[in-house]
């Protein structure tokens, strides 16, 4: 609980950085693609900013390499530092996270992750979209994905809420009932 706590807190710092939601959403984008060139190949180049055993004067100079050579907001670069300094680099994933969340709940958005049983085309994708923008209220930001195992229908998670409208668990709700009537009966035999 306190290394959640600990990331909210280093998010909110940087959150705070943006004037207006438009820079708050760049300062997390650009923390995204940090945290993405950070983990390109084997992750060999997080895991040097992460390892005590290199010395941090080191392990700095990496990261003002890195730095340099990608476009992100000076923020953005200040705060990686700042990480680095306080040996919290560990902590980027989590407060990216909280980023996220934080910017996504101040701009009243939601994300959410859609499974199908097979891929949609872009209209149905819009659709499904807009479905569940207006059943939570917010402005939904979906990712999609397949698994055949459904059967048909959708699998919708919107923040803490499932949307299940998949065919398999309509088939284990009818198979459910029927067990439970059957064994209902046989007791009362």
């Amino acid at each position: 609980m306190a290394d959640g706590s600990l990331s909210r807190r280093y998010a909110r710092a940087l959150i705070d950085l943006g004037e207006n939601q438009d820079d708050r959403d760049r300062l997390v984008g650009d923390l995204q693609s940090l945290s993405a060139v950070l983990d390109t190949g084997d992750g060999s180049l997080r895991a040097a900013l992460t390892n005590p055993g290199i010395p941090v004067d080191q392990r700095r100079g990496v990261l003002d390499a890195v730095l340099g050579r990608i476009d992100i907001h000076t923020y953005v670069k200040n705060f990686a530092r700042l990480l680095l300094d306080k040996n919290r680099f560990t902590e980027l994933p989590g407060i990216l996270a909280s980023a996220v969340e934080m910017a996504d709940e101040q701009s009243g958005r939601v994300r959410a992750v859609v499974t199908t049983a097979r891929e949609l085309d872009q209209g149905a994708m819009e659709t499904i979209q807009k479905a569940l923008s207006s059943a939570s209220g917010k402005h939904v930001i979906a990712r999609f994905s397949t698994n055949p195992r459904l059967i048909g229908g959708m699998v919708a998670k919107v923040g803490d809420t499932v949307y299940d409208a998949s065919v398999r668990t309509r088939l284990m709700d009818i198979h459910q009932a029927l067990t439970s009537s059957t064994d209902g009966g046989a007791a009362e035999a």
